[in-house]
């Protein structure tokens, strides 16, 4: 089994010169978007986003995949789908 080390960063800094930033305008791109969704269920606005447990990663993205937490109804849900993942749960028993 293989030992992690952690890499200073004046080390990352140096292995990433020179090469054009992918990731920053993908993010705000991103985060964009996600701004403008609302909840499938309960159209509240207030939402968090967590990376799909699933499929984490899809072939040439650039940012991992993510689905979108709704903090009204606890509805989870695929923002470019609007598929609903998982529903919330009444816990008022």
């Amino acid at each position: 089994m293989g030992v992690f080390k952690e890499m200073k960063s004046e080390d990352v800094w140096k292995a990433v010169e020179g090469h054009e930033d992918v990731i920053t305008p993908e993010l705000k791109k991103e985060e964009a978007f996600f701004r403008n969704q609302v909840c499938p269920l309960c159209r509240s606005s207030n939402h968090q986003s967590f990376v799909n447990p699933s499929t984490p990663f899809a072939p040439g993205a650039v940012l991992p995949s993510k689905f979108l937490r709704c903090l009204a109804c606890s509805a989870e849900f695929d923002p470019y789908s609007r598929m609903i993942t998982k529903a919330p749960t009444d816990e008022r028993g």
